[in-house]
């Protein structure tokens, strides 16, 4: 059955139309939050997401040393 489902949301999709898209997200609106938009929703969560903001990551970036001897760690 899930297969079904899926195979009509990218038949859907394939024909780029617009109402065919907001069924789509109506759909998957419905069976993911069905209490609507405040389904799950914590105040103190919301509160948080207001002030976060991401942070860039300082880390080395590491080299692909593939060619020294098989798999490392970038490729794998």
């Amino acid at each position: 059955m899930q297969d079904d489902l899926i195979r009509d949301h990218i038949a859907k999709l394939a024909q780029r139309d617009e109402s065919a898209g907001r069924e789509i997200v109506a759909r998957v609106s419905r069976q993911c939050w069905p209490g609507g938009s405040a389904d799950r929703s914590e105040p103190t969560a919301l509160r948080w997401l207001r002030h976060w903001r991401p942070v860039r990551a300082l880390a080395p970036v590491p080299v692909c040393s593939c060619a020294d001897g098989g798999r490392c760690a970038v490729c794998n």
